[in-house]
C-alpha cells in the first residue's frame, strides 16, 4: 500500500513516537478506495466486521477526505467575485479568506454577510454577527475585496449560531508537516471549505479519537481532526472538510441537505449506528463498521444482509487492500441495485 498518505507516519504514544501500525494505514487506504468508488459513480456499500471499532471509522473518514479533497473540486463551496457578491442576500453565512494564500499566516473569518459595498476604503465585504434589535445588523467588520475572497457556506448554519459574536476567526495557514500526510494541494485543502465525508457515530467518542496525534518524519505532530478538517454539526465558524453527526439524531433531518451537498462517502461508526442509519442513504457510497462484540451486532448484520440481497454483484477489494487485510477484520463490498438519488 505504498500509495497511502500515512504510509510513513508516526503516532504519539507514551510520550514518544512510534510508526503508525499497518492496520491503521490499511483503514485509511480503505477510506481512499471508498472515495474512488464514489468518483466512479458507484452506488455501493462497504461492510467491515471488526473485533473492536476504536479509531477504525476515523481513519476511514480521513482516507476518504484525503482522496475526495484532491480530486473533486465540484464539492468546494462556491466563491463569489465582488460584483456577484453585491446580489447576495444579507444574512447569508460566508467565509472570507486571504487571497495571497495560507503561507502568509493570516486569518480567515466566518460571519453573516451584510453587503458588498464601496466606501472611502474602496470595495469591501461587510460581515457582522447576530442581527441587533429590529433586525438591524450587529457590529460590522470590513474586508477589502482585493485582499480577501468570499466563500458562501452551504452547510445549514443558522444566524442564531452567531449569537453574541461579531465573527469567527481561525488561523489561515498550512500546518508544518501536512504536506507529507495529505496528497492534495494544501492551499486548496486549507483555503477552501468542502463537505467530502460524513461520519455518523457517538459524536463525543469520534471527536476524542480524532484528537490522535500523528506526524510525518521530522515534523511536529497534527491531530487527525485537523488533518480531516472535522467539525461537529453544531460547531459553526470552523473550516471543514468533514462533519460528524450524532447517531442519536434523526437521519431524516439531514438526508436532504446531505444529498444536496453531495459528499463522497458516509462512514457509519458502530453496529448501533449501522442499524439506525443504513436506510438513510446519505451518500452514494456507505462504509459500515460493525464491531462483533456489540449487543447490536446481529441486528446490524441483518440490516446489511437485507441490503446485500438487492445487490446485482459483489465488488472485489483492490489487491492492495485484499492482500493486506488486518487480522480479525472481514470486509465485504457490493453494488446496490437502486440508484443514488
Amino acid at each position: 500500500m505504498s500509495g497511502s498518505s500515512l504510509r510513513d507516519a508516526y503516532v504519539s504514544a507514551g510520550g514518544g513516537w512510534q510508526r503508525l501500525p499497518e492496520w491503521a494505514v490499511w483503514f485509511a487506504e480503505a477510506g481512499r478506495w471508498a472515495a474512488e468508488l464514489s468518483e466512479n459513480g458507484a452506488n455501493a456499500v462497504v461492510a467491515m466486521s471488526v473485533p473492536a471499532r476504536e479509531y477504525a471509522a476515523v481513519l476511514l473518514a480521513f482516507g476518504s477526505v484525503d482522496r475526495a479533497s484532491s480530486t473533486a473540486p465540484e464539492h468546494v463551496e462556491p466563491e463569489l467575485g465582488f460584483e456577484q457578491a453585491r446580489t447576495l442576500q444579507a444574512g447569508t453565512c460566508v467565509r472570507v479568506a486571504p487571497v495571497a494564500g495560507p503561507e502568509d499566516g493570516r486569518r480567515a473569518y466566518t460571519g453573516l454577510f451584510q453587503g458588498a459595498v464601496e466606501n472611502r476604503y474602496g470595495k469591501v465585504y461587510e460581515l457582522s454577527g447576530r442581527p441587533g434589535p429590529g433586525g438591524r445588523p450587529g457590529m460590522v467588520s470590513w474586508f477589502p475585496a482585493d485582499r480577501y475572497r468570499l466563500q458562501v457556506l452551504s452547510w445549514p448554519d443558522l444566524p442564531d449560531d452567531y449569537a453574541d459574536r461579531n465573527r469567527f476567526s481561525e488561523v489561515f495557514e498550512v500546518p508544518s508537516g501536512a504536506g507529507d500526510l495529505l496528497t492534495g494541494r494544501l492551499d486548496d485543502f486549507y483555503g477552501q471549505c468542502s463537505l467530502d465525508c460524513v461520519l455518523v457515530g457517538v459524536a463525543t467518542t469520534v471527536l476524542a479519537e480524532a484528537q490522535e496525534i500523528i506526524a510525518a518524519p521530522g515534523f511536529a505532530g497534527l491531530s487527525l481532526r485537523e488533518l480531516m478538517r472535522l467539525r461537529g454539526v453544531q460547531a459553526p465558524g470552523t473550516h471543514y472538510r468533514s462533519v460528524v453527526l450524532s447517531s442519536r439524531s434523526d437521519p431524516q433531518e439531514y438526508r436532504d441537505v446531505l444529498r444536496s451537498r453531495k459528499p463522497a462517502v458516509t462512514v457509519l461508526d458502530g453496529a448501533a449506528t449501522v442499524r439506525r442509519w443504513m436506510a438513510a442513504g446519505l451518500t452514494k457510497v456507505t462504509v459500515a463498521v460493525v464491531e462483533r462484540t456489540s449487543p447490536s451486532a446481529m441486528a446490524a448484520a441483518e440490516v446489511l444482509y437485507a441490503n446485500r440481497a438487492r445487490s446485482p454483484k459483489d465488488l472485489n477489494l483492490p489487491a492492495r487492500l485484499a492482500h493486506a487485510l488486518p487480522a480479525g477484520v472481514e470486509a465485504l463490498a457490493w453494488q446496490n441495485r437502486e440508484r443514488a438519488r
